[in-house]
Protein backbone atom coordinates (compact mmCIF):
# COMPACT_ATOMS: atom_id res chain seq x y z
CA UNK A 1 0.00 0.00 0.00
CA UNK A 2 2.77 2.47 0.93
CA UNK A 3 4.59 1.86 -2.37
CA UNK A 4 1.37 2.34 -4.29
CA UNK A 5 0.75 5.66 -2.54
CA UNK A 6 4.30 6.84 -3.30
CA UNK A 7 4.00 5.92 -6.98
CA UNK A 8 0.61 7.65 -7.17
CA UNK A 9 2.11 10.81 -5.66
CA UNK A 10 4.97 10.65 -8.18
CA UNK A 11 2.42 10.32 -10.95
CA UNK A 12 0.72 13.51 -9.74
CA UNK A 13 4.01 15.43 -9.90
CA UNK A 14 4.60 14.22 -13.46
CA UNK A 15 1.06 15.17 -14.49
CA UNK A 16 1.60 18.63 -13.02
CA UNK A 17 4.86 19.04 -14.95
CA UNK A 18 3.04 18.00 -18.11
CA UNK A 19 0.22 20.47 -17.42
CA UNK A 20 2.78 23.26 -17.15
CA UNK A 21 3.59 22.78 -20.83
CA UNK A 22 -0.01 22.83 -22.08
CA UNK A 23 -0.52 26.64 -21.85
CA UNK A 24 2.51 27.00 -24.14
CA UNK A 25 0.50 25.37 -26.95
CA UNK A 26 -2.24 28.00 -27.26
CA UNK A 27 -1.36 28.46 -30.94
CA UNK A 28 -1.91 24.73 -31.54
CA UNK A 29 -5.30 23.05 -32.05
CA UNK A 30 -6.22 21.10 -28.89
CA UNK A 31 -6.84 17.95 -30.92
CA UNK A 32 -3.27 18.12 -32.24
CA UNK A 33 -1.94 18.44 -28.69
CA UNK A 34 -3.96 15.41 -27.59
CA UNK A 35 -2.88 13.41 -30.65
CA UNK A 36 0.78 14.22 -29.95
CA UNK A 37 0.35 12.78 -26.46
CA UNK A 38 -1.24 9.60 -27.77
CA UNK A 39 1.26 9.09 -30.60
CA UNK A 40 4.14 9.48 -28.14
CA UNK A 41 2.48 6.97 -25.84
CA UNK A 42 2.06 4.43 -28.63
CA UNK A 43 5.71 4.76 -29.67
CA UNK A 44 6.94 4.37 -26.07
CA UNK A 45 4.71 1.39 -25.29
CA UNK A 46 5.53 -0.45 -28.53
CA UNK A 47 9.23 0.28 -27.95
CA UNK A 48 9.01 -1.23 -24.47
CA UNK A 49 7.19 -4.25 -25.87
CA UNK A 50 9.91 -4.73 -28.50
CA UNK A 51 12.46 -5.04 -25.70
CA UNK A 52 10.10 -7.25 -23.67
CA UNK A 53 9.62 -4.58 -21.05
CA UNK A 54 5.85 -4.48 -21.49
CA UNK A 55 3.08 -7.04 -21.77
CA UNK A 56 0.50 -6.19 -24.44
CA UNK A 57 -1.90 -9.10 -24.12
CA UNK A 58 -5.47 -7.80 -24.23
CA UNK A 59 -7.72 -9.71 -21.84
CA UNK A 60 -10.77 -7.59 -21.04
CA UNK A 61 -11.23 -6.12 -24.50
CA UNK A 62 -14.61 -4.49 -23.97
CA UNK A 63 -13.40 -2.50 -20.96
CA UNK A 64 -10.23 -1.55 -22.86
CA UNK A 65 -12.39 0.07 -25.54
CA UNK A 66 -14.44 1.88 -22.90
CA UNK A 67 -11.24 3.04 -21.19
CA UNK A 68 -9.84 4.31 -24.49
CA UNK A 69 -12.84 6.31 -25.66
CA UNK A 70 -13.79 7.81 -22.29
CA UNK A 71 -10.20 8.50 -21.28
CA UNK A 72 -9.41 10.21 -24.58
CA UNK A 73 -12.47 12.46 -24.30
CA UNK A 74 -11.48 13.40 -20.76
CA UNK A 75 -7.94 14.30 -21.86
CA UNK A 76 -9.31 16.52 -24.62
CA UNK A 77 -11.50 18.52 -22.23
CA UNK A 78 -8.66 18.70 -19.71
CA UNK A 79 -6.26 20.28 -22.22
CA UNK A 80 -8.97 22.54 -23.57
CA UNK A 81 -9.82 23.73 -20.05
CA UNK A 82 -6.20 24.63 -19.28
CA UNK A 83 -5.86 26.51 -22.57
CA UNK A 84 -9.10 28.50 -22.25
CA UNK A 85 -9.51 28.94 -18.49
CA UNK A 86 -5.91 28.99 -17.28
CA UNK A 87 -3.66 26.39 -15.67
CA UNK A 88 -5.17 26.67 -12.18
CA UNK A 89 -8.90 26.86 -12.86
CA UNK A 90 -8.83 24.49 -15.83
CA UNK A 91 -7.06 21.82 -13.78
CA UNK A 92 -9.24 22.26 -10.71
CA UNK A 93 -12.50 21.83 -12.64
CA UNK A 94 -11.20 18.65 -14.26
CA UNK A 95 -10.01 17.30 -10.92
CA UNK A 96 -13.50 17.10 -9.52
CA UNK A 97 -13.36 13.51 -10.80
CA UNK A 98 -12.63 11.80 -7.42
CA UNK A 99 -16.18 12.64 -6.35
CA UNK A 100 -17.56 10.78 -9.36
CA UNK A 101 -15.10 7.88 -9.09
CA UNK A 102 -16.00 7.49 -5.39
CA UNK A 103 -19.66 7.14 -6.33
CA UNK A 104 -19.01 4.68 -9.16
CA UNK A 105 -16.33 2.46 -7.58
CA UNK A 106 -18.77 0.39 -5.47
CA UNK A 107 -20.89 -0.26 -8.57
CA UNK A 108 -18.14 -1.25 -11.01
CA UNK A 109 -15.31 -2.73 -8.93
CA UNK A 110 -17.37 -3.70 -5.85
CA UNK A 111 -15.37 -1.59 -3.43
CA UNK A 112 -16.94 -1.09 -0.04
CA UNK A 113 -17.90 2.39 1.04
CA UNK A 114 -15.61 3.77 3.74
CA UNK A 115 -17.46 6.69 5.19
CA UNK A 116 -14.34 8.51 6.30
CA UNK A 117 -12.99 8.35 2.73
CA UNK A 118 -16.33 9.55 1.36
CA UNK A 119 -16.23 12.41 3.87
CA UNK A 120 -12.69 13.25 2.76
CA UNK A 121 -13.89 13.31 -0.84
CA UNK A 122 -16.72 15.71 0.02
CA UNK A 123 -14.44 17.98 2.03
CA UNK A 124 -11.93 17.93 -0.83
CA UNK A 125 -14.69 18.97 -3.20
CA UNK A 126 -15.43 21.96 -0.97
CA UNK A 127 -11.74 22.86 -1.21
CA UNK A 128 -11.93 22.58 -4.99
CA UNK A 129 -14.94 24.93 -5.04
CA UNK A 130 -12.97 27.49 -3.02
CA UNK A 131 -10.19 27.34 -5.58
CA UNK A 132 -12.62 27.62 -8.50
CA UNK A 133 -14.43 30.65 -7.06
CA UNK A 134 -11.69 32.81 -5.53
CA UNK A 135 -12.74 35.96 -3.76
CA UNK A 136 -16.45 35.21 -3.65
CA UNK A 137 -19.31 32.71 -3.54
CA UNK A 138 -20.26 30.21 -6.19
CA UNK A 139 -22.66 31.67 -8.75
CA UNK A 140 -24.24 29.45 -11.39
CA UNK A 141 -24.75 32.53 -13.54
CA UNK A 142 -20.97 32.95 -13.78
CA UNK A 143 -20.40 29.41 -15.06
CA UNK A 144 -19.68 29.51 -18.79
CA UNK A 145 -19.61 26.85 -21.49
CA UNK A 146 -15.87 26.30 -21.08
CA UNK A 147 -16.37 25.78 -17.33
CA UNK A 148 -19.01 23.17 -18.08
CA UNK A 149 -16.79 21.40 -20.63
CA UNK A 150 -13.93 21.28 -18.13
CA UNK A 151 -16.33 19.84 -15.54
CA UNK A 152 -17.52 17.29 -18.12
CA UNK A 153 -13.89 16.28 -18.47
CA UNK A 154 -13.87 15.68 -14.71
CA UNK A 155 -16.96 13.47 -14.90
CA UNK A 156 -15.45 11.42 -17.72
CA UNK A 157 -12.15 11.15 -15.84
CA UNK A 158 -14.03 9.79 -12.83
CA UNK A 159 -15.50 7.03 -14.99
CA UNK A 160 -12.07 6.34 -16.54
CA UNK A 161 -10.41 5.96 -13.14
CA UNK A 162 -12.86 3.28 -12.04
CA UNK A 163 -12.51 1.50 -15.38
CA UNK A 164 -8.72 1.48 -14.91
CA UNK A 165 -9.20 -0.10 -11.50
CA UNK A 166 -11.45 -2.73 -13.09
CA UNK A 167 -8.93 -3.42 -15.87
CA UNK A 168 -6.02 -3.83 -13.44
CA UNK A 169 -7.68 -7.08 -12.37
CA UNK A 170 -6.84 -8.60 -15.77
CA UNK A 171 -4.65 -6.32 -17.92
CA UNK A 172 -1.19 -4.74 -17.62
CA UNK A 173 -0.66 -0.96 -17.21
CA UNK A 174 0.99 -0.88 -20.63
CA UNK A 175 -1.98 -2.51 -22.36
CA UNK A 176 -4.43 -0.20 -20.62
CA UNK A 177 -2.55 2.94 -21.63
CA UNK A 178 -2.02 1.65 -25.17
CA UNK A 179 -5.79 1.22 -25.46
CA UNK A 180 -6.31 4.84 -24.44
CA UNK A 181 -3.75 6.03 -26.99
CA UNK A 182 -5.08 3.93 -29.89
CA UNK A 183 -8.77 4.65 -29.34
CA UNK A 184 -7.88 8.21 -28.40
CA UNK A 185 -6.47 8.77 -31.85
CA UNK A 186 -9.75 7.53 -33.30
CA UNK A 187 -11.67 10.03 -31.16
CA UNK A 188 -9.57 13.09 -32.08
CA UNK A 189 -8.25 11.87 -35.44
CA UNK A 190 -10.55 13.83 -37.74
CA UNK A 191 -10.22 17.26 -36.05
CA UNK A 192 -6.47 16.63 -35.91
CA UNK A 193 -5.93 15.98 -39.63
CA UNK A 194 -8.21 18.86 -40.58
CA UNK A 195 -6.55 21.29 -38.13
CA UNK A 196 -3.86 23.82 -38.96
CA UNK A 197 -0.22 22.84 -38.49
CA UNK A 198 0.99 26.39 -39.13
CA UNK A 199 2.65 26.92 -35.75
CA UNK A 200 6.29 27.60 -34.74
CA UNK A 201 8.73 24.69 -34.95
CA UNK A 202 9.56 25.02 -31.23
CA UNK A 203 6.01 23.85 -30.50
CA UNK A 204 6.95 20.37 -31.69
CA UNK A 205 9.42 20.10 -28.81
CA UNK A 206 6.71 21.21 -26.40
CA UNK A 207 4.34 18.60 -27.82
CA UNK A 208 7.02 15.93 -27.42
CA UNK A 209 7.57 16.97 -23.80
CA UNK A 210 3.83 16.73 -23.13
CA UNK A 211 3.74 13.26 -24.66
CA UNK A 212 6.72 11.91 -22.71
CA UNK A 213 5.63 13.32 -19.34
CA UNK A 214 2.02 12.21 -19.86
CA UNK A 215 3.13 8.68 -20.75
CA UNK A 216 5.35 8.37 -17.68
CA UNK A 217 2.64 9.80 -15.42
CA UNK A 218 -0.09 7.60 -16.90
CA UNK A 219 1.92 4.39 -16.56
CA UNK A 220 2.80 5.22 -12.96
CA UNK A 221 -0.84 6.00 -12.15
CA UNK A 222 -2.13 2.83 -13.83
CA UNK A 223 0.40 0.66 -11.98
CA UNK A 224 -0.49 2.29 -8.67
CA UNK A 225 -4.21 1.57 -9.06
CA UNK A 226 -3.51 -2.15 -8.63
CA UNK A 227 -2.16 -1.40 -5.15
CA UNK A 228 -4.50 1.35 -3.89
CA UNK A 229 -8.25 1.75 -3.76
CA UNK A 230 -9.81 3.84 -6.52
CA UNK A 231 -11.08 6.47 -4.09
CA UNK A 232 -7.77 6.75 -2.25
CA UNK A 233 -5.77 6.98 -5.46
CA UNK A 234 -8.07 9.66 -6.83
CA UNK A 235 -7.73 11.75 -3.70
CA UNK A 236 -3.93 11.58 -3.85
CA UNK A 237 -4.21 12.82 -7.42
CA UNK A 238 -5.65 16.03 -5.92
CA UNK A 239 -2.01 17.07 -5.55
CA UNK A 240 -2.09 18.01 -9.25
CA UNK A 241 -4.61 20.89 -9.03
CA UNK A 242 -2.88 22.24 -5.92
CA UNK A 243 0.50 22.20 -7.65
CA UNK A 244 -0.98 23.66 -10.82
CA UNK A 245 -2.64 26.53 -8.96
CA UNK A 246 0.75 27.41 -7.47
CA UNK A 247 2.50 27.06 -10.84
CA UNK A 248 -0.19 29.17 -12.51
CA UNK A 249 0.58 32.00 -10.13
CA UNK A 250 4.38 31.62 -10.20
CA UNK A 251 4.84 31.03 -13.92
CA UNK A 252 1.86 32.57 -15.70
CA UNK A 253 0.91 35.33 -13.27
CA UNK A 254 -2.56 33.98 -12.49
CA UNK A 255 -4.25 35.66 -9.53
CA UNK A 256 -4.05 34.08 -6.07
CA UNK A 257 -6.75 34.90 -3.50
CA UNK A 258 -7.09 33.90 0.14
CA UNK A 259 -9.87 31.45 -0.72
CA UNK A 260 -7.52 29.80 -3.24
CA UNK A 261 -4.94 29.25 -0.52
CA UNK A 262 -7.56 27.93 1.90
CA UNK A 263 -9.00 25.60 -0.72
CA UNK A 264 -5.55 24.29 -1.62
CA UNK A 265 -4.81 23.64 2.06
CA UNK A 266 -8.08 21.74 2.47
CA UNK A 267 -7.22 19.53 -0.50
CA UNK A 268 -3.71 18.84 0.79
CA UNK A 269 -5.01 17.90 4.23
CA UNK A 270 -7.47 15.45 2.72
CA UNK A 271 -4.71 13.93 0.57
CA UNK A 272 -2.51 13.61 3.64
CA UNK A 273 -5.27 11.90 5.58
CA UNK A 274 -5.83 9.37 2.82
CA UNK A 275 -2.10 8.71 2.37
CA UNK A 276 -1.57 8.01 6.07
CA UNK A 277 -5.09 6.86 6.90
CA UNK A 278 -4.12 3.51 8.40
CA UNK A 279 -1.49 5.03 10.71
CA UNK A 280 -3.88 7.81 11.77
CA UNK A 281 -6.65 5.33 12.57
CA UNK A 282 -4.23 3.17 14.56
CA UNK A 283 -2.94 6.20 16.42
CA UNK A 284 -6.42 7.32 17.47
CA UNK A 285 -7.95 3.84 17.54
Amino acid sequence: MATGMLVMASSSVLFSAMSLLVPLTRSVNTSIVVSARFITGIVVILGMAAFRLASLRAVNRWWLVVRGVIGASSVYFFYRGITTLGLGKGTVLNYTYPVFSALLAPLIVKEKFSWDIVAAALVSFVGILLVVSPGGGVSFASIGIEDMLALLGGILAGVAVVVIKKLRETDSPHMIYLAQCVFGLLVVGWPTVTGSFAFPAIQWLVLLGIGVLATAAQLAMTWAYKHVRATEGSLLAFLVPVLNVMLGVAVFGEKMHLTTLIGSLVVLLCCGYVAFREKILKLFG
